[in-house]
């Protein structure tokens, strides 16, 4: 598919939510990936979101299918979980939008989005922090260094809301399925880049073929 024209010729989207566990699972990868990129090739982060906010418990099925998930992804990933979140009574609700917001409030009071990020997953996965509650998410900003009111007011604010909003928007237009996903757009059109968990690699060699392919 295509998408406005305008900015870099070519540029790398990479489309998560932090408490996608795949996501964190990916994350080792993803680090190794983005040392490698070809310089300068823009990488832009876009929150999707995979559950709307909710304060409602988790229904014991869906606890049993993150429970396998998280182990099948220890095994393929070699990434750690704290098992204990899960022995919350009742269970905890399913909902991930908040972090996603927790993000972007981080990256607009100090294009800290990113490292952000990946304290909400280490808060979550490892600690098992319960990072979809508002005060929880305060509590690590305050930690990371920034003032908790300030935190506080971005977080809830409808600035970042609709910027998530919009963030989600042009998710659902690049046709993403799941979380991760990686696509390069090169002049206006988005080519999808298979995820390789362990796989940084592979991954490159096939970003560089399709600027290859593209600028032949």
């Amino acid at each position: 598919m295509t998408i406005a024209e305008g900015g870099p010729e070519s540029i790398l989207i990479y489309a998560h939510d932090p408490m996608c566990s795949w996501c964190y699972g990916f994350r080792p990868t993803w680090k190794t990936l983005k040392s490698q990129l070809p310089e300068g090739l823009p990488v832009v982060s876009l929150l999707g979101g995979l559950a709307d906010d909710s304060d409602i418990p988790m229904p014991l099925e869906m606890v049993d299918h993150l429970k396998r998930t998280w182990d099948r992804i220890e095994s393929t990933c070699k990434v750690p979980f704290n098992h204990s979140y899960w022995e919350q009574s009742p269970p905890p609700p399913r909902t991930t939008f908040i972090s996603c917001r927790a993000v972007i409030a981080a990256e607009r009071i100090a294009g800290r989005g990113d490292a952000f990020s990946e304290r909400i997953q280490d808060a979550y996965y490892r600690e098992a922090k319960n990072v979809w509650d508002s005060e929880v998410l305060c509590d690590l900003a305050e930690e990371f260094g920034f003032n908790r009111s300030s935190y506080s007011e971005a977080l809830l604010s409808e600035v970042v809301r609709s910027v998530h909003e919009e963030q989600q928007s042009l998710v659902k237009r690049l046709q993403v399925e799941g979380y991760p996903s990686l696509l390069l757009i090169h002049k206006g059109e988005a080519f999808p880049i298979s995820i390789r968990h362990g796989g940084a690699e592979e991954i490159l060699e096939d970003i560089n073929d399709l600027l290859l392919n593209r600028q032949a």
